[in-house]
This record gives structure tokens, C-alpha cells and sequence, in this order.
């Protein structure tokens, strides 16, 4: 549990491993499997510090970084409470090892007609 939370990601998972280990206590604050943040001029110094920290401290498996102007992901996987740059980029596929199955292509995050056809191919 997070001992103290005055901001919430933008995006969390949460595994059934974790769901079904949640009780009254852990209840308001959890920790997620994966945090997802979307960077903002307002936000960017925390989303790279005290959030990448804490989160970090607190075993979330994995991080992702969004800069919609850059364009690009970060994705970062956790190692002996250390986040690790598993990768960075505007193109390519984005896998997960937090969400089983969860593969995308990047562009598909930014760009409308590969978002569609990414929500398609799930559907």
C-alpha cells in the first residue's frame, strides 16, 4: 500500500493476482502492477521524479512514460526496486510483460486511423 497518495496515474493495472489480494486496507491506496502516465508541462517534473520514485519504492512492476509531443513511450520495468528503460520510442511495437498479451504499435497510440484498426484487431 502507498503510505500516502495525493495523485493518482493516469492509467493503473492491476493483475487478478493483485485484485484478489486486496482487502480493506489496501483497498484506497494500492499498488498497481503498471502506472501509465501521459506527460504535461505540468506534470513532467513529477512524472520523472517523485511519481518514478515512489512508484518504484513501492514495487510497481512497470512504468510507461507518454509524451504526446515527442511522440514517444518510455517503458520502464522494475529491478530490485530500481526502474530499468526497457525501451523509448516512436515507432516499432509496444509489448508488455506487466499485461499478458498486450502488444501495440506505437504509432497506434498517437495516430487516429492506427488506433482504430488496433481497436479492430481486439475487437
Amino acid at each position: 500500500m502507498f503510505p500516502h497518495n495525493d495523485y493518482v496515474p493516469d492509467i493503473v493495472f492491476f493483475t487478478l493476482e493483485k485484485t484478489a489480494g486486496l482487502d480493506a486496507d489496501t483497498l484506497k491506496f494500492p499498488v498497481p502492477d503498471l502506472a501509465v502516465e501521459v506527460l504535461s508541462e505540468s506534470t513532467e517534473k513529477n512524472d520523472r521524479g517523485v511519481r518514478f520514485e515512489d512508484f518504484a519504492a513501492h514495487g510497481v512492476g512497470g512504468y510507461w512514460i507518454i509524451d504526446t509531443d515527442a511522440e514517444t513511450i518510455e517503458q520502464y520495468l522494475l529491478n530490485d526496486h530500481t526502474f530499468e528503460l526497457r525501451m523509448k520510442a516512436g515507432s516499432g511495437e509496444l509489448v508488455s510483460e506487466i499485461v499478458e498479451g498486450f502488444e501495440i504499435l506505437v504509432k497506434a497510440i498517437f495516430e487516429e486511423q492506427a488506433n482504430l484498426a488496433a481497436l479492430r484487431e481486439w475487437l
